[in-house]
């Protein structure tokens, strides 16, 4: 058994120095002035009679209200008024004191007087009450560990595969399969809460209870020693041991209510044990290989199983009856998981199938072809999803109904072996044959972390962390100066940019004002051509004019000519003549005029082909510069991040070392637990020490009065055979010789059984010395304990 769990009932006695809380003494005058008036014999309401110890014992029509060590019995339940129906159903209830006086006897093992001896426990001292609804939340806050030693009791340099993983389903609490240990992981922040020494070897299987406070563990030495042992996972107590095999348990659950444990192991035999025995029930012999997968439904009623053949069997738990034969699968079975609602049933293979059944009639509702290669590995949650690992070296998500979800990792290290899923179907576990568990965000499928199944110790921890303190401030330095570098470097990006942004800008500038001028040596050459065309056609008008004018002077001058003379008269001709002169000379000015305002049209050609030509050399760096801008704006949104990111990282760096102190402070703190731990386990060892030398003691003293009986016995046969000789007057002195001899006989006898006695006398000395010599040692271990209590708590405190 391991030096962290052993019990300590006789000690607390011994310490506290208390009498013996009986029946007789102290409950049957409590029960005298509350409850007599209702559960007495002639009037015993629900069949209870408290007026006796018998009938105490008894209980009512409901059953025991009380078992020896549980505290958590129906009668404590009702005087404490936490459950239906309360007691007393009038008046005040029971103070505090009244219920610690029957708290204190049914610790004490339901003494009816001082003479009686301590009735052993007949059901393990689970605290936890089976629901009408298994699937409901528990009242109350999730059972999380509390205080649990966290130095791993072995240590290897590799962690070993992977066995088992288990999630609780209402806490964020993970369980990992060590090497003679099973880890606590907390599921959110993934740090280690709690580890739970298992030196019976290897722990294969693992199982919560319906409502998280407990778990069971199975495992042992293979083709050697097997055993399950429960644990409370908030205080890290061994409440159960049970299910001791010929080989290494490999499979297990316990039942809700907790009165029923089921293991499988290479024995091909399924096996049910009874919590309170620890006895076992039922052997049942159906599996024709090794049962390698095992699973009590929610709900407690039925109990299904799995073996190295395919072979699939789904019981009455509480007769172990066949229920249905689940015939299908063609390879081994590596899992058998029952929906919360308990109506269905996941089966998976190393033939690479899942296959979902429902439990009315065992008809198979659905088949997935998983994972090529064979399936290792399942899981579900709360809602119905699963998880699925199998030898593709892949982890799957399942929906519900059962369809695909999507592929939460392809390309695992190596075989995954265990997998598990929190309540909520947040986060997937998947552990490999390597000991690492791969944690898994079901969103988005991003990893967001792994676990090693091979912790390293408190020394190591605090080694660790003290060499990341000493190194802090080079660090911080280190990221200062890459966080200064990434800040000029955004500076030097950013100034790029504005002269990209710049540069880019005047070259718009100036090819714009090019294309202005371009566009105002255009504007003008136009106005300048259309002067030019109505300038020629003014010409052309004045010649035509011209022309005719001239053509009309001929006859004009013929018909002066030919007129009388009395009728001649010139002015005719020399108006005509007049104006053929003033066209002459009007055409002559517009042809002056002509030609200087074809002079300048070549000139304003010349300055519009110019000014294109400007406006095309401005253009031409208008596209490399808008080109730069882009990149040196990337480069500057990348030196932006990079700084961003420099800069979190000295953030980071900066506060890390409060959570490198908070680490180092938790981890101190840590390592004194294990002193107290240590200490208590010491007083307890010492304790169990001192208990059986008092027992020695005891039988001793036993052995002592008899032989001093015997010997009294032997004083008084001697006195009686040698009264007659005493009063005789004479004798023959045959029979005188044979009598003294027969005297002598006797003295020697007796100086045997006086020898003896000193002897027993003397063991009977030694051992009641050992035994005063070892409680004092075990008094000053417990309060050493006490005293590392508080200076762990201090610690931890301080820590906060």
């Amino acid at each position: 058994m391991s030096k962290y769990f052993l019990p300590l009932p006789w000690l607390v006695t011994t310490l506290v120095a208390a009498d013996k809380v009986t029946f007789d003494d102290h409950v049957f005058p409590l029960f005298q002035q509350a409850c007599l008036n209702c559960h007495n014999p002639d009037k015993a309401k629900g069949g209870l009679d408290l007026s006796s110890f018998a009938g105490t014992l008894k209980g009512g029509s409901g059953g025991k209200i009380v078992e020896p060590g549980d505290t958590g019995s129906t009668l404590i339940n009702l005087v404490k008024q936490t459950a239906e129906p309360i007691m007393p159903p009038e008046g005040e209830k029971l103070g505090a004191e009244q219920i610690a006086v029957l708290t204190a006897w049914i610790e004490g093992g339901l003494l009816e007087n001082k003479n009686s001896s301590a009735r052993k426990p007949s059901k393990p001292k689970f605290e936890a009450a089976l629901r009408s609804d298994p699937s409901a939340k528990p009242d109350g806050p999730p059972p999380m560990p509390e205080h649990l030693l966290l130095e791993p009791p072995v240590v290897t340099e590799r962690a070993a595969a992977i066995h088992s993983l288990a999630a609780s389903p209402w806490a964020p609490l993970l369980a990992v399969t060590g090497q003679r240990q099973v880890l606590l992981h907390h599921m959110d922040s993934l740090e280690l809460v709690g580890i739970l020494p298992f030196p019976e070897g290897e722990p294969v299987a693992l199982s919560f209870t319906p409502d998280g406070r407990y778990l069971i563990v199975g495992g042992g030495v293979h083709g050697k020693f097997g055993v399950t042992v429960t644990y409370d996972v908030t205080t890290g107590e061994r409440v159960l041991v049970v299910g001791k095999e010929f080989d290494a348990i490999l499979a297990v659950d316990i039942r809700p209510g907790f009165d029923l444990v089921a293991t499988g192991s290479p024995s091909r035999l399924l096996k049910l044990w009874n919590t309170g025995t620890g006895e076992q029930v039922q052997s049942v012999k159906k599996h024709t290989e090794w049962i390698t997968a095992l699973d009590i439904s929610p709900d407690g009623v039925l109990l299904a199983s799995g073996d190295r053949n395919g072979g699939v069997w789904v019981w009455e738990s509480d007769t172990a009856n066949e229920f249905h034969t689940l015939r299908a699968h063609q390879a081994a079975i590596t899992a058998t998981v029952f929906r919360a609602d308990s109506n269905i049933l996941a089966t998976a293979s190393e033939d690479g199938t899942v296959r979902y059944w429902e439990m009315n009639n065992g008809g198979e509702v659905r088949k997935n072809d998983a994972h090529p290669g064979g399936v290792t590995a399942l899981a579900m949650s709360r809602d119905g999803s699963t998880l699925t690992a199998g030898r593709d070296l892949k982890a799957k998500l399942w929906k519900p109904d059962f369809a695909h979800s999507k592929d939460l990792v392809h390309d695992l290290p190596t075989l995954p072996t265990a997998v598990a899923l929190d309540g909520e179907g947040r986060r997937a576990f998947v552990g490999d044959a390597n000991g690492i568990v791969h944690v898994f965000d079901t969103e988005d499928a991003r990893r967001v972390g792994e676990l090693v199944a091979n912790p390293p110790t408190i020394a190591v921890r605090l080694e660790r962390i003290g060499a990341e303190i000493a190194a802090h401030p080079a660090a911080v330095a280190a990221a200062e100066k890459q966080s200064a570098e990434a800040t000029a470097a955004l500076e030097t990006a950013r100034t790029a940019v504005a002269d990209a942004e710049k540069q880019h800008r005047e070259a718009v500038e100036v090819h714009n004002a090019a294309r202005a001028a371009e566009g105002d040596a255009k504007q003008k050459l136009e106005a300048h051509r259309q002067g030019v065309s109505a300038k020629r056609g003014e010409l052309e008008r004045v010649a035509a004019e011209r022309e005719q004018a001239l053509a009309a002077i001929e006859p004009a001058r013929q018909a002066l000519a030919a007129a009388p003379e009395e009728q001649k008269d010139p002015a005719g001709v020399a108006a005509l003549e007049k104006a053929h002169a003033d066209l002459t000379a009007q055409a002559s000015l517009l042809e002056q005029e002509l030609a200087a305002m074809t002079a300048t049209e070549t000139s304003l050609s010349a300055a519009l082909e110019g000014a294109t030509q400007a406006a095309v050399a401005a253009e031409a760096p208008v596209k490399p510069a808008e080109d730069a801008i882009a990149p040196a704006r990337k480069s500057a949104e990348e030196r932006d991040a990079a700084g961003k990111q420099a800069a979190q990282a000295l953030e980071n760096i900066r506060a890390g070392l409060a959570a490198l102190e908070a680490a180092r402070k938790r981890w101190s703190a840590a390592a004194i637990n294990t002193q107290a731990i240590d200490a208590r386990a010491a007083a307890q060892l010492a304790g169990a020490g001192a208990e059986e030398q008092l027992d020695t003691h005891a039988a001793a003293l036993v052995v002592v009065a008899e032989a001093m009986e015997s010997l009294q016995a032997r004083r008084a046969a001697r006195s009686e055979f040698a009264a007659p000789l005493a009063t005789a007057d004479a004798l023959p002195t045959e029979i005188r010789a044979e009598v003294e001899a027969t005297l002598a006989a006797l003295d020697r006898m007796i100086e045997l059984k006086v020898s003896e006695l000193r002897q027993l006398e003397d063991q009977v000395v030694s051992g009641r010395r050992s035994a005063d010599q070892a409680l004092p040692a075990a008094h000053r271990d417990l309060r050493e304990a006490e005293r590392l209590r508080e200076e762990y708590l201090a610690a931890l405190a301080d820590g906060s």
